[in-house]
């Protein structure tokens, strides 16, 4: 996913800009004026330039379409062409959408919407495909699957297969909502990045008006391409760090969403009526669920690194747990099992966790700072040369 130096910035001295603005800057315009204008800029820019929103643009625009093509997957839509912005009326040109994009869209709302009604296209049995989750704690009631061992027993199966087909749903559900969010942060960047090339502009149009767009000394030049290679290392930094805070946050997600599940399943073993007891089942299962989801996309936004302290063992230990949990209550023997499961579980995941933190901060963010103090270095060396020879230049 990583982008490495993707968004360039333009060139203020090799290449004139075709429509810089230069109305501000007449004539008659004190050259002094002109040159502290330059300075002011150029520190507004290092200042901004050191969160990398270019890169992570990048990154993040990756990463939306990583959300996507796996949301799409789970509903059967991979391969069909996506608007640049949704729309299930006009766009915003004022064209109506094709059928796919309707579809695509309509579907994944449906699905978000009311993330528990299964389409019967994913399995045979209609009462497994169309049994929200009310129904099924309404069904666990009335078998008494909770309280009695042996009847829990008998509808073990069917029970799992309920529970399978509703995780599945919470899993589109999820990766929604997980695709919202990281439109959010998208957004966020953009207007970085827009807020940054316009002071690229600006800074263009003066240097382009003191020296012509050409270098004024041979020392300018070579501080210049010096910088430009600072920060293609900073900006591929820029964008690993990126993906690590993204890795980062949904670590936290999953075992924040570990520790309410287990609190929620030791809970249940001090709770007598059967009613109490399935909703906290169910409340515990959607923690569960979410924080495998958080787990499974962390490990999406960093596939070539493994996350320490969780197997995939541990993992498929923990769903299988999860899709029998309903039926397990009633068994002592499964319940103790099923309860040091989700505690190993927890306590690894909270260690993987702090080991990305740990790993993060001595490692690529380090890197990182040591890049972006060498940049800004550089372009404090080189602001301080143009405000030299741009003041002679304008005498």
């Amino acid at each position: 996913m990583g982008c490495g130096s993707s968004m360039e910035r333009p060139s203020s001295v090799s290449h004139h800009l075709p429509n810089t603005p230069m109305r501000p800057m007449q004539q008659n315009v004190d050259g002094r004026t002109i040159v502290q204008q330059y300075v002011r800029l150029d520190e507004q820019i290092s200042k901004l330039e050191a969160s990398s929103p270019g890169p992570r643009l990048a990154t993040a625009e990756a990463w939306i379409e990583h959300l996507r093509a796996k949301r799409d997957t789970m509903l059967g839509l991979e391969g069909m062409e996506h608007p640049v912005r949704p729309s299930t009326t006009t766009t915003t040109t004022g064209a109506t959408p094709n059928a796919n994009e309707v579809r695509v869209e309509r579907v994944a709302h449906q699905l978000t919407s009311y993330p528990l009604t299964l389409g019967a296209e994913r399995g045979g049995n209609e009462i497994v495909a169309n049994t929200p989750t009310k129904d099924l704690a309404q069904l666990a009631h009335n078998l008494a699957v909770i309280g009695d061992p042996q009847k829990a027993s008998t509808h073990e199966d069917f029970f799992a297969n309920l529970s399978e087909s509703a995780l599945y749903l919470l899993s589109i559900r999820y990766y929604g909502e997980l695709l919202e969010h990281s439109k959010q942060r998208l957004k966020t960047l953009s207007e970085s990045y827009a807020e940054l090339n316009e002071l690229y502009v600006k800074q263009d149009g003066i240097i382009a008006y003191i020296s012509g767009g050409t270098y004024l000394t041979r020392l300018e030049e070579n501080i210049d391409a010096q910088l430009e290679v600072a920060r293609d290392t900073r900006d591929k930094l820029g964008s690993a760090l990126e993906q690590w805070r993204i890795c980062g946050l949904l670590l936290r997600a999953a075992a924040n969403s570990a520790t309410q599940a287990l609190k929620q399943w030791q809970q249940l073993g001090r709770l007598i009526d059967p009613k109490q007891k399935l909703q906290s089942a169910l409340d515990c299962r959607s923690l569960l669920h979410a924080s495998l989801t958080s787990l499974e996309a962390a490990q999406l936004s960093l596939p070539h690194v493994e996350l320490k302290y969780m197997s995939h063992r541990q993992v498929l230990a923990v769903n299988h747990c999860n899709t029998y949990l309903i039926t397990d209550i009633a068994n002592a023997a499964r319940y103790e099992h099923t309860s040091r499961v989700f505690s190993s579980y927890e306590a690894n995941i909270s260690k993987t966790c702090t080991w990305h933190h740990d790993t993060f901060h001595k490692t690529l963010r380090s890197d990182f700072d040591k890049a972006e103090e060498t940049v800004r270095g550089l372009a404090r060396t080189l602001r301080d040369h143009r405000e030299e020879v741009f003041g002679a230049a304008r005498k």
